[in-house]
């Protein structure tokens, strides 16, 4: 038997005094949810460690060698890189002209990373601090993805699975180790998903799904495109009782969010098109209807073909295997979204439109979910023991019989009451052993064709060092051309130049050609340029860029990096320099 503690009377008053009364409420609350916060890890202990391992072989891949592999395969990687810098250095948006090609929340993410770790001043290079903030995102969208999973009613074995599928295929690696705007959109759109497939249905739920979902857009706005399937979603998981209110909470949240970008527009006096300024709507317009196409899949040698084949070669299972599991998915109700998401990214392929590199980035999450979401389908459930809970996973309402997905088993959900069991039928059993033979012949498959495929790729990616020529050019230049030289560079080497203090400015080669502000500084055009260091371009990038072509005809390899020249740094001759520019001073 424990002892009562009873309050302390005041003598005058005969009452508790207020000091006591108010520390006895603070102890109570602070009981009160170290009791919760006990309840709550019982329920939830297996999760907890499962993730917990999951995530440290994840961190393991994904961070040895992060710089490494791939190497500087993709210039948007160091815009948005430059564009961080900018924002913690300058306090701008861009480090050029902001003409709203994208929203800038992705690389805002990025420099408020950067900025509370000094990751510019302490990593190798600009390019390398902004993949460490893809390593946390990474990590983030892991944890998402395994709740979601669990709020889908998967087991957690499966939901285990879908993570390890979403973050070790080599496709997966290559592209999430990579500073992309993808990667930050896709971690926001798992958090506005594991909102609406709240168990709670409630109106915080349903308004944190629509600021995710706005965060999402405030990354990359394409992602748009999987709206309809999040409030489906959300619908799919209503109450009836609050769904008027939730369904406007969702909307009114995600509109007024999103509706900043347009509000920042308008205080920039910069929604409409005009002259001598850039706008809102005129970067809408070009990207939606002027922008290039990439043709459609079905052309065999379209950009987009091209990329889909870019995509089977570093990793032929993961995307294919997702699109034939979302087939039959779309017959199962708690998967069916997780379908739809990917099989509407896939349809936009057939598009003849633009095809952005990281396209696929969006695709995997809902791959591994399909993958692993058809063989916990498949693989029987096994009863629950008598007098114990519905054997449904953390998360789902256990009160609630209706809330259950329709291919999952139904007992005494409500009452929590044992129930007798039913003698199966003999077709009943034969169908539970061909499920069982399937799902481990899925399984065994897996085991004999994935480790050999995927192991040669993975050490690859922890071994190799692809990005050592942008690196070593960056720091020859450092180190043996004195400032007072006007160089032309891509963006993964201009930043780390800016870090160095190199004077002038270096230029990001696209906006030699397409920045009038930079233009109006060169008076002699292609003869006040001194150096380049670029890669080889494409002669559609040359043809588009006559100003950057023309200067690169007139100028020697001066130094080269990589194999077959890679990266090279070329110096420019000028019309007044000899032919032999070795023995002439300043030329």
């Amino acid at each position: 038997m424990t002892a009562t503690t009873l309050p302390v009377l005041d003598r005058d008053t005969g009452t508790e005094p207020a000091d006591s009364r108010r520390g006895r409420r603070f102890g109570d609350s602070v009981a009160d949810a170290r009791g919760r916060a006990m309840v709550w890890l019982l329920a939830h202990w297996q999760s907890i460690a499962i993730l917990a391992v999951i995530l440290i072989v994840c961190g393991l891949v994904h961070g040895i060698n992060q710089d490494g592999w791939p190497g500087r395969v993709n210039d948007d990687e160091g815009t948005y890189t430059a564009q961080a810098y900018a924002m913690e250095y300058w306090g701008r948006i861009a480090h050029y002209t902001y003409w709203y090609d994208h929203p800038f929340g992705g690389w805002l993410l990025i420099a408020v990373y950067t900025t509370f770790t000094h990751a510019f001043e302490r990593a190798p290079t600009a390019v390398a601090a902004a993949r460490e903030c893809m390593f946390v995102v990474h990590l983030v969208s892991c944890a998402l993805l395994y709740l979601f999973a669990r709020r889908l009613a998967l087991r957690r074995i499966f939901s285990a699975l879908a993570v390890m599928l979403f973050s070790l295929a080599p496709l997966a690696v290559w592209y999430q180790r990579m500073a992309f705007l993808d990667n930050i959109a896709v971690m926001w759109l798992l958090a506005a998903l594991v909102c609406a497939a709240s168990p709670r249905r409630s109106a915080g739920s349903a308004i944190w799904a629509g600021v995710f979902m706005a965060f999402a857009f405030w990354s990359k706005e394409t992602i748009l495109i999987l709206l309809p399937v999040v409030y489906l979603l959300l619908r799919q998981n209503r109450d009836v009782r609050n769904w008027r209110f939730v369904r406007h909470n969702f909307l009114g949240f995600l509109t007024a969010v999103c509706g900043l970008y347009v509000l920042y527009a308008v205080i920039k006096n910069e929604l409409f098109e005009g002259a001598g300024h850039v706008s809102l709507i005129g970067a809408t317009r070009w990207q939606l209807f002027n922008r290039p196409a990439s043709g459609s899949l079905l052309d065999a040698g379209s950009s987009t073909r091209s990329m889909a084949n870019l995509w089977l070669h570093i990793d032929p299972y993961l995307v294919c295997a997702g699109v034939v599991a979302a087939v039959p998915a779309l017959f199962v109700k708690r998967l069916r979204m997780v379908a739809v998401l990917l099989l509407i990214q896939l349809a936009v392929m057939f598009r003849n439109g633009y095809m952005p590199y990281a396209y696929v980035t969006a695709m995997l999450p809902f791959a591994a979910l399909c993958v692993a979401g058809m063989l916990d389908v498949m693989l029987p459930y096994r009863p629950p023991a008598a007098g114990t809970a519905h054997g449904l996973p953390d998360g789902l309402p256990r009160t609630l019989p209706n809330s259950l997905p329709n291919d999952l088993p139904r007992d005494a959900a409500s009452t929590g009451e044992p129930q007798p069991s039913p003698v199966p039928s003999q077709p009943a059993v034969l169908g539970t052993w061909m499920r069982l033979v399937a799902v481990a012949s899925i399984v065994t498959a897996g085991l004999l064709t994935l480790p050999g495929q995927w192991a040669p790729k993975l050490s690859t990616a922890l071994t190799a060092d692809d990005s050592r020529p942008s690196r070593d050019a960056a720091r020859w230049y450092i180190e043996n051309v004195p400032d007072g030289h006007t160089v032309v560079t891509d963006d993964n080497i201009w930043t780390d130049l800016e870090l160095a203090g190199k004077k002038p400015e270096p230029i990001w080669f696209y906006k030699l050609d397409l920045d009038p502000a930079v233009r109006g500084k060169l008076k002699n055009g292609w003869q006040d340029i001194d150096y380049f260091i670029l890669g080889e371009l494409t002669p559609t990038t040359l043809n588009d860029l006559p100003l950057v072509a023309e200067g690169l005809r007139h100028s020697v390899v001066v130094k080269s990096f990589g194999d077959n020249g890679q990266i090279t740094i070329r110096k420019v001759i000028k019309s007044d320099c000899p032919a032999d520019i070795a023995s002439t001073p300043g030329c």
